[in-house]
């Protein structure tokens, strides 16, 4: 379990890719100068808050070339996400419905790249407000990378398909990439919905779920097939 980190490690100016797990964190002593010029990749596992959202927001701060963050763990709020978004412009960002405070807001309005986990009841509506925020996004990668337990249907929340198509589906997202696609009553009218209004995409990969079995997965196969393309161009891949 790490509780601090060496204090050479803030200046690091030939620092690019900064990986930590089971992180304790604290907040940055005041007298720390912060210099991580280089940095343009940050992969954090919070194990217990404690003013993480300071902590990572100065982290941040000081890294002005900083492209892609990953934070796993209870660390989201808006004073964290105002301190990273406010000395960096952030172009690929993952997430989780589970750690997820804040509302999406215009923090993500350069964002090229979002990976979103589908663990979480709920998680399509998130997802929408990401997109309806994010112009230029034109890469999503849709994956259950929690431990949670697959949400039958019965759990999930009936599907709204919204009035308003982000704009990114239609004028930037090139690719879409979906893990353990279930096929419940919820998963297939949202893939309906980003194919059908995706008028720029180029590829969608949908990989089925592991446990579906091999007539279950010919079945899927075949009705996502059949489901209705904005892009003319759009090669959809269906894998196991």
């Amino acid at each position: 379990m790490i509780t601090a980190l060496p204090k050479s490690m803030y200046t690091c100016r030939t620092l690019s890719c900064l990986k930590l797990k089971a992180l304790v964190l604290d907040d940055i002593p005041e007298d720390y100068p912060i210099c991580l010029s280089s940095l343009n990749y940050m992969y954090l596992s919070v194990s217990i808050q404690v003013s993480a959202d300071k902590f990572i927001g100065k982290l941040s701060a000081g890294a002005p070339l900083l492209k892609k963050t990953v934070v796993q763990g209870p660390v989201y709020g808006d004073q964290f996400l105002d301190s990273m978004t406010s000395y960096s412009e952030l172009k690929s960002f993952t997430t989780c419905l589970s750690e997820w405070g804040p509302t999406v807001d215009s923090y993500f309005n350069k964002l090229e790249h979002l990976c979103m986990c589908t663990c979480s009841s709920g998680w399509w509506d998130l997802l929408i407000n990401f997109l309806q925020r994010s112009p230029i996004l034109r890469q999503l990668q849709l994956i259950k990378s929690c431990n949670s337990r697959p949400l039958s249907s019965g759990n999930q929340p009936g599907f709204t398909s919204t009035t308003h198509v982000p704009e990114c589906l239609s004028t930037t997202l090139q690719t879409l990439e979906w893990r353990d696609y279930a096929e419940t009553e919820f998963d297939m009218p949202v893939a309906s919905f980003l194919l059908k209004n995706a008028t720029r995409l180029s590829e969608a990969k949908i990989f089925l779920e592991y446990a579906a079995g091999p007539i279950e997965k010919l079945r899927i196969r075949t009705a996502l097939a059949k489901l209705s393309r904005g892009s003319p161009t759009c090669h959809l891949n269906i894998g196991n």
